[in-house]
């Protein structure tokens, strides 16, 4: 799926539903908007109308993406709360997102990359990996300024076993792409300690 077909998907959207909402996209669509050329085959976005749960008005909203989906040919894959799709806390995810564009009523916004990478890093399929090595990379974002955010990220997460997960996959990546990511300067064992400073795990 191309950004023409995005920004398509919205415009069709946005003829129908002319109400103010926020999206803020996510998934491999985000990562293509942030320079990874891998293609994505689905569109996946938070969207919010207003602060106050409208049950009418969502109700609209939700068949015009439908609609606009099965018209397009294109599977989407939305809520009004993404942090609600892993047990692993988003943390303050809508304060930084980036804005893509704004078109009719909908501002389209962009999962900022260093959060993005807490729900590629949860879920930790190697297609995610390989996206998280592109798009650190591409973005040049700082090995600690991700230690910090993904142990925040997992203190702020309630307990369960994606929590276990999710810390063994933050050390395996760290020994397994780090020196590839960061260069050959990067020590994954001192990148390790200060992920486990940072969580608060001894």
């Amino acid at each position: 799926m191309s950004q023409g077909q995005v920004d398509l998907f919205f415009e069709e959207v946005a003829r129908y539903f002319q109400k103010p909402a926020e999206v803020i996209l996510t998934g491999a669509m985000a990562g293509v908007l942030m320079g990874h050329v891998r293609p994505s085959m689905d569109i996946d976005f938070e969207i919010r109308v207003g602060k106050k749960d409208d049950p009418e008005i969502n109700a609209q909203l939700e068949q015009i993406i439908n609609e606009t989906a099965k018209k397009l040919g294109i599977a989407v894959n939305y809520s009004e709360d993404i942090g609600h799709w892993s047990m692993i806390s988003f943390l303050d995810y809508r304060e930084h997102a980036i804005l893509y564009k704004k078109i009719g009523s909908l501002k389209i916004k962009i999962l900022a990359p260093d959060y993005w990478t807490i729900g590629k890093m949860g879920r930790f399929l190697e297609i995610d990996i390989q996206d998280m090595i592109k798009v650190i990379k591409r973005k040049k974002i700082k090995s600690e300024n991700l230690l910090a955010l993904w142990a925040k990220a997992l203190r702020s997460s309630p307990l369960s076993p994606a929590k276990g997960r999710f810390r063994d996959n933050v050390i395996f990546f760290l020994k397994e792409h780090g020196k590839a990511i960061w260069g050959k300067n990067f020590n994954p064992g001192e990148a390790i300690k200060r992920f486990h400073l940072y969580a608060g795990i001894r």
